[in-house]
């Protein structure tokens, strides 16, 4: 598990990453792959507007990136920190990389849907999983809100 001072650092990385998302026109969540030392592999946010792709969330964008860069589909190793705790789309796409140790800033508000949260889905996976939330958790929201704000969306992302 990633020290507290790491988690934060990275979470400042993830933070930057979804404030580049929101000056693009997309929703505001950035992260990383790392190793689990910290070492960051790749760095990126939610493209779902710029690629027109509703499955261009950061998560998703930071796999496919991660496997072209280690010339692989696995990624058993390697962490995931998000801004904001993993849909459950994101969060079953790493658990199928191999990615079991997850970390994000703000919990998932109620308009997710489905509602199923990183341990209703890690709760599932073949392999053992450690979820760690509520990192910079009120910057997060923060940033989150005021992204969504720009777009025209409530507190619920919608």
């Amino acid at each position: 598990m990633l020290t507290k001072e790491i988690q934060e650092k990275l979470m400042r990385v993830c933070m930057e990453e979804a404030e580049k998302a929101i000056l693009r026109g997309d929703d505001p969540f950035g992260g990383v792959i790392a190793d689990k030392d910290g070492n960051i592999i790749v760095r990126d946010g939610n493209r779902e507007n710029t690629e027109m792709n509703r499955s261009a969330h950061a998560e998703m964008v930071l796999i496919r990136e991660a496997c072209k860069k280690l010339g692989r589909t696995d990624l058993t190793g390697y962490i995931s920190m998000c801004n904001g705790e993993s849909c459950p789309m994101c969060c079953c796409a790493l658990v199928l990389s191999g990615i079991d140790e997850f970390y994000y800033g703000l919990p998932m508000r109620d308009g997710c849907n489905p509602y199923l949260t990183m341990e209703d889905v890690t709760a599932k996976a073949i392999q053992k999983c450690t979820v760690t939330g509520n990192i910079l958790a009120d910057e997060c929201y923060e940033q989150i809100m005021r992204g969504w704000g720009l777009r025209g969306k409530n507190e619920a992302g919608l």
